[in-house]
């Protein structure tokens, strides 16, 4: 296999990928959307600051249509993990989105 291209150039990234979508209806948490944002923006700063956060953003087309969700990939962590740090993502926390969690072997294809 080592003569086949871009097998092998560079090892595998083991991830953990996050989709999480709002939850329908929203629930009344008796907080303003804006707080909860402040703190989901502090939150990831947190984890990237920490070097856990790979990357993330929202579920969003290149039409600006949106998808009332978003992605976070995580690295250095366990699936366990994983699920437990984003169990503390605010949006989430306070159950205004769900959560699935995935691990995902990051493949390098190329140079």
């Amino acid at each position: 296999m080592a003569d086949i291209a871009g097998y092998g150039e560079r090892d595998p990234q083991h991830l953990c990928v996050c989709i999480s979508n709002e939850v329908k209806p929203v629930p009344d948490i008796g907080r303003s959307r804006d707080e909860v944002h402040a703190e989901h923006v502090a939150f990831l700063q947190d984890l990237f600051d920490r070097g856990i956060l790979f990357g993330s953003g929202p579920q969003v087309e290149d039409t600006g249509t949106r998808h009332g969700g978003a992605v976070y990939i995580l690295q250095g962590v366990s699936l366990a993990e994983a699920n437990e740090i984003l169990a503390q993502e605010p949006n989430i926390r306070e159950s205004l989105r769900d959560k699935d969690v995935h691990p995902w072997r990051r493949m390098w294809f190329g140079g």
